[in-house]
């Protein structure tokens, strides 16, 4: 058995020799402590006094023998292990590399099997994937360096027949480096459909908010008063402000257009989309800019209608009470009066100030062409009327004072 030259044709019968060989060497352990005993035995005969049944000499001889004999049978063991261990170890090297191949031909599959994902979604979860692959490759290697290194450690060896290691290994390497190089190409692909989806993605973002923002800033709300339009105006500021945030984003399309691959960024239907975004975002601002300016004037034809109303009130009650004085004839009645009227003229200079500024925002609407210029214009008119007759009513009264404090001085110097 320990000169055997059968060390197997495969790991299982290797494994299976290895097995045999340690109960081999198990059965000689034992069977040398026995030789052992029994040699120490003999000996002590050959060195008894006086009667001897057997020459010493003889007794040396055959123990020398046993001894020599069984040491020859350890050296036959340890060789037959170092021949099956080695045997082990290239037969353990194919079976790596079988099953390194085995992973190479089932990732080529899946690899050949894949797509790049529909939408952002499945990209997303094919890239997850990969990363995973990736990682199994990194491990693989790592397994496969391993094994390399067996193969050049039992051609060092040459203590048995190493057919076929070195083109096994060349095989695995020239395999090894496709796939990777296939894994390399498709991590590419999957990138570009990601920022291929990724882009499309934010285009639809853009477009719902343009969208949204357009119904907002194309409203015919401008409110019903000067409080409800200031608040329209406030929020209608803080949506141009958002606007005017995405400007970068729309001008940078183009940009991120170009660093998409060919195939993707030369689609025709891309490209229009990208150019109606730019459209839309246009409109918006076009829109904004109008709807802005609609809730001015109404805020200022608002503000001028509080105005008007404001005088209006101040010229009913100045008018009312012009009508209803009389001028008195007394001297001193007439100098109360008069410190009235200077009073009067101090209210009607603040006034005067006031209508003015109605009729420069009258002036300006109307110069604009606001729709809603007739009635402007009406309100105008009617509260520059009723000024009038209270500024006439002002000045017959002054004069009538005026005669009387005339008549009043004759008779004094009289």
């Amino acid at each position: 058995v320990l000169v055997s030259k059968e060390v197997g044709k495969h790991l299982l019968e290797v494994e299976d020799l290895l097995q045999k060989q340690g109960l081999l060497e198990a059965d000689i352990s034992a069977q040398s402590e026995r030789v052992q005993a029994l040699n120490a035995a003999a000996l002590r005969f050959s060195q008894l006094e006086g009667y001897q049944p057997c020459d010493p000499q003889i007794i040396c001889n055959r123990v020398n023998h046993v001894q020599t004999c069984l040491e020859e049978l350890e050296e036959l063991a340890a060789k037959r292990r170092k021949d099956l261990e080695d045997s082990r170890q290239l037969w353990t090297f194919f079976q790596e590399m079988e099953e390194a191949e085995a992973w190479i031909r089932e990732k080529e599959k899946i690899l050949a099997a894949k797509t790049c994902g529909r939408d952002l979604s499945s990209v997303l979860t094919l890239t997850t994937n990969h990363k995973s692959m990736l990682g199994e490759l990194g491990n693989r290697r790592a397994l496969l360096h391993q094994s390399v290194k067996k193969g050049e450690e039992i051609l060092a060896k040459r203590s048995l027949s190493p057919g076929g290691i070195q083109e096994k290994m060349r095989e695995v390497r020239r395999r090894w480096k496709k796939l990777e190089e296939t894994m390399g190409l498709h991590q590419q692909r999957l990138q570009e459909a990601l920022n291929f989806f990724q882009f499309t993605s934010e285009l639809d973002d853009l477009v719902g908010w343009l969208q949204d923002t357009y119904r907002v800033v194309s409203s015919d709300d401008f409110g019903h008063d000067d409080y409800s339009t200031q608040g329209l105006l406030r929020k209608h500021r803080a949506v141009v402000e958002e606007v005017e945030k995405q400007r970068g984003t729309i001008l940078a399309l183009r940009k991120h257009l170009a660093l998409l691959a060919p195939h993707h960024r030369q689609g025709v239907d891309l490209q229009i989309r990208v150019v109606e975004v730019e459209q839309l975002y246009g409109e918006v601002v076009e829109v904004a800019v109008l709807r802005q300016q609609w809730l001015k004037d109404a805020l200022a034809i608002y503000r001028m209608f509080s105005e008007v109303h404001a005088c209006e009130v101040w010229v009913d009650e100045k008018e009312q009470w012009l009508e209803k004085m009389e001028v008195p004839e007394e001297l001193d009645e007439v100098e109360v009066v008069q410190h009235r009227f200077e009073s009067l003229d101090q209210e009607m200079n603040s006034v005067m100030g006031r209508i003015l500024d109605v009729n420069q925002v009258v002036q300006q609407l109307v110069e604009g062409g606001h729709p809603s210029s007739e009635e402007v214009r009406s309100c105008q008119d009617h509260l520059n009327s009723r000024w009038n007759r209270v500024v006439e009513l002002v000045e017959r009264k002054k004069n009538q004072l005026s005669s009387v404090l005339k008549i009043q001085n004759y008779l004094l110097e009289c």
